[in-house]
């Protein structure tokens, strides 16, 4: 892995979207590592997103904070899960990024970045899985933990999505920025990790809509009592694709 904050030469944002819509989001099943596809509704969202996202790139707003550095315009590299509904969703959106003359090439797949395990949970709504597992999901919804269940740790899941941004974001162009395409449960527990808060407290912040993101812009050391290493500041959540709510 590359050293979580120190000498960070490539990317200088990294942008986390999750997938577009499958059928087991609109009827609120636990999806975890089972394979389901988008449906055309979740196709539409990621090639609207893709649309905006590729301009934004393209012409990267100045952002906020004097350490904050500035991505350059017209580079991306997009990596996901090795899911298909992350997988499709990344490539359209790369798609896009290539019509807007963003230089992106394909897809890379990290295995890291594919959904939490939910174990026993999978396939099932919160009621199902009430009626089968009442006291494992008793211990999930208490601990947002549930070993007995096969439940992916939080900590876990946490480092190995940090791991796997950093990793890409070291040998990515620089000043460019990473496109890292994944899944809800995966996508906050990474977002609380890389804030050096505990995994436990994915709650702190709002899971990302389908085809939303969160930006994360690399600051450098100096000044407002910074350390002198450089970090990654969180400088927008759960943006969508319409342009109007577009964070920093």
């Amino acid at each position: 892995m590359s050293g979580a904050f120190e000498g960070v030469r490539g990317a200088s944002k990294i942008v986390f979207v999750r997938h577009g819509q499958t059928d087991f989001n609109v009827q609120r099943r636990f999806q975890g590592i089972i394979d389901h596809p988008l449906n055309d509704h979740g196709r539409e969202q990621a090639r609207r997103a893709g649309e905006v996202l590729a301009r934004r790139i393209a012409s990267p707003s100045a952002q906020v904070g004097m350490n904050v550095g500035a991505a350059a315009s017209g580079v991306a590299r997009i990596i996901c899960s090795p899911l298909s509904r992350a997988h499709e969703t990344a490539r359209i959106l790369a798609a896009a990024l290539c019509a807007e003359g963003v230089k992106a090439g394909e897809p890379r797949v990290d295995e890291r970045l594919i959904e939490r395990c939910y174990g026993l949970f999978e396939g099932l709504t919160v009621d199902e899985a009430i009626a089968r597992h009442e006291g494992e999901v008793a211990q999930w919804r208490a601990t947002g933990e549930s070993e007995a269940a096969g439940v992916e740790a939080s900590d876990r899941v946490g480092r190995r999505i940090m791991d796997a941004a950093l990793d890409a974001a070291a040998s990515a162009p620089e000043g460019s920025t990473l496109v890292v395409v994944s899944h809800g449960a995966a996508i906050s527990r990474g977002l609380v990790t890389f804030m050096g808060l505990n995994p436990l407290s994915f709650d702190a912040l709002r899971g990302l809509d389908n085809c939303h993101w969160s930006e994360l812009a690399c600051v450098g050391g100096g000044g407002s009592g910074a350390s002198g290493a450089p970090a990654w500041r969180l400088t927008s959540h759960n943006v969508g694709y319409r342009e109007d709510v577009l964070g920093a």
